[in-house]
């Protein structure tokens, strides 16, 4: 003779033994979640430094003019366009670089053209955006933070453009 007791008996020890296991399984799966979201922000934030960096190298180091020592958080930049040499600006305003083409128009290089605050803000190196000694090399430097989470990743380089390096517009004897 079978007894119905037994079978509900079962099915309680299985739900207790299912929620056991999901008790110890979910704060796991709730770390791998924010280990993929972390990963995920710090790859976008590597790609946005370096594609910012990237810009201003290949800019700085094309300009047509020699370039004169930027102030501080600007650097002026010249590229010939048929007969006529235009420039630019580059700079960093409100935790955004940005690039002040020869028409007055803003564009930003990081960060969303709206005015809101940035997801992942751009500060200057500790000399500065742009640092230049004498005739040397110009020194870029600036990182991207979110202090929520703690992360910063530094980004640094230095570059000589060829205008400088060949003497352009210099009259040799």
């Amino acid at each position: 003779m079978k007894r119905k007791g037994f079978l509900l008996l079962e099915a309680l020890m299985a739900l207790l033994l299912i929620s056991g296991l999901a008790i110890s399984v979910f704060p796991l799966a709730g770390r791998l979640s924010g280990a993929l979201i972390l990963g995920g922000f710090k790859g976008r934030m590597g790609e946005t430094g370096l594609f910012a960096m990237d810009f201003m190298t290949e800019k700085v180091r094309n300009t047509e003019k020699p370039s004169i020592s930027p102030v501080n958080e600007r650097f002026t930049y010249s590229v010939r366009n048929g007969e006529d040499v235009l420039s630019y600006r580059l700079y960093l305003d409100q935790q955004k670089l940005k690039v002040l083409l020869y028409n007055g128009h803003v564009e930003p290089i990081t960060g969303e053209e709206t005015g809101s605050t940035e997801e992942i803000p751009v500060i200057a190196g500790k000399d500065g955006l742009f640092r230049r000694q004498g005739k040397g090399p110009l020194h870029m430097s600036f990182s991207l933070l979110r202090p929520v989470e703690g992360i910063r990743s530094d980004f640094e380089t230095s570059i000589l453009p060829y205008a400088d390096f060949y003497e352009k517009g210099k009259v040799y004897e």
